[in-house]
């Protein structure tokens, strides 16, 4: 599963990367923050194993990996670049997959491009800052809430993973990670997928990070109830990154939605199990 690249209409470049047939039923799978196409690896031998059926493409966003970086941008621009993609894949109707930071990513998309989303799925995805216990997720609680010193965090951050430096970066994430989380991660093979990752994410540096990082502080320029499609939001009961009552919180306020608790699993141990292939199944 290698990174490709599509040329928009503006001349921005959007990196992406698929698995599966071409006429399987297709996913636009929406990354978590900061991540990018390889996101989906530790998924690929589960689903490989399950015999899944889908055309999953993961499309980077705006700065992440080959991505063009988009000043500025809200999470109300990415429905364009998605549909865009869609097209010139000869995609027509897909469902949405938004995984942790990509959750508000996948709703946008449904609520602007309406009826050509199938369904929604969220995977431990993020909610608005308001619900319960999202003013202490990672992703809203680690990096600053002001502007500039954020970009000089994740800058940092960039520069220690240009110069093989990433070490201290990966053990404070692991830091804020419940235990069952802590424990898969820290198998030499995660690791070395985080690093990769990680290392993608940052190749143009933290700027993207640091803009993406403050759009999950603020409202998020549309209201959930907008989104028609059947939604199925999953969380782990042990997830402390992003804790499952505020996919509870979020489930309450779209209008077609079902909710279900792996009470077993964390922000990322349900990809290397059966609850991805279950994941996939549903939206396929």
């Amino acid at each position: 599963m290698k990174e490709q690249t599509l040329t928009l209409a503006d001349g921005r470049t959007l990196g992406y990367a698929e698995w599966g047939p071409h006429d399987a039923p297709p996913v636009i799978y929406c990354h978590g923050f900061p991540t990018n196409h390889k996101e989906l690896e530790p998924m690929l031998p589960v689903l490989e194993r399950n015999a899944i059926e889908a055309r999953i493409i993961v499309l980077n966003r705006p700065g992440f990996g080959s991505s063009t970086f988009q000043a500025g941008r809200t999470f109300l621009d990415w429905p364009r670049d998605v549909a865009e993609a869609a097209d010139l894949l000869g995609v027509g109707r897909f469902a949405v997959l938004g995984v942790s930071g990509g959750g508000p990513y996948a709703l946008a998309t449904a609520s602007v491009l309406g009826e050509r989303v199938t369904r929604v799925g969220l995977a431990v995805g993020l909610a608005p800052i308001e619900a319960p216990g999202m003013r202490s997720a990672s992703a809203i609680s680690g990096p600053s809430g002001i502007g500039l010193i954020r970009r000089v965090q994740f800058e940092m951050t960039a520069l220690a993973f240009k110069k093989g430096q990433e070490d201290r970066f990966l053990d404070q994430s692991l830091s804020t990670m419940g235990e069952v989380d802590r424990t898969a991660m820290t198998a030499p093979e995660m690791r070395s997928w985080m690093t990769e990752m990680m290392r993608e994410s940052f190749r143009q540096g933290g700027k993207a990070a640091a803009l993406e990082a403050g759009l999950y502080r603020r409202p998020w320029g549309f209201d959930p109830k907008q989104v028609q499609a059947e939604t199925r939001l999953w969380y782990g009961g042990a997830d402390k990154t992003v804790p499952a009552e505020s996919g509870r919180w979020l489930a309450d306020r779209l209008p077609h939605s079902d909710f279900v608790l792996w009470p077993e699993h964390g922000h990322f141990t349900w990809m290397l199990g059966h609850a991805a292939a279950d994941v996939v199944q549903v939206l396929a």
